[in-house]
């Protein structure tokens, strides 16, 4: 018996480019290359991007976390699609750089 799965839908798919950046473990869109500050963070899972924007993503709650650059207002993100945790979203004050999400380089890919 062959079964017929139902297409995966995203909240939103992100327009053709040379590189997008998706979940690692669902494969939904989350930020455009465009969309990337940095490569070179930390965090204590290990390597992260920095990102200005993302989609696909939900948030928890705030809180005030001791990262390695010191205290910071910070929220969990998750996929929207999968619930696999990505990394956090930096609140408005003390964010570097103007930046906005940090998600880990093995969840991402």
């Amino acid at each position: 018996m062959v079964r017929i799965s139902k297409p995966k839908t995203f909240q939103a798919y992100l327009d053709d480019c040379h590189r997008r950046y998706s979940c690692a473990h669902c494969r939904a869109h989350l930020a455009n290359h465009d969309d990337l500050i940095s490569k070179s963070f930390q965090g204590s899972q290990g390597r992260a991007y920095l990102f200005n924007s993302v989609v696909n993503v939900g948030c928890g709650p705030a809180e005030e976390r001791v990262l390695l650059t010191g205290l910071h207002a910070v929220a969990d993100i998750h996929c929207e699609n999968c619930k696999t945790t990505l990394g956090w979203k930096y609140k408005k004050k003390r964010r570097p750089r103007g930046a906005r999400y940090l998600a880990y380089s093995h969840t991402t890919g």
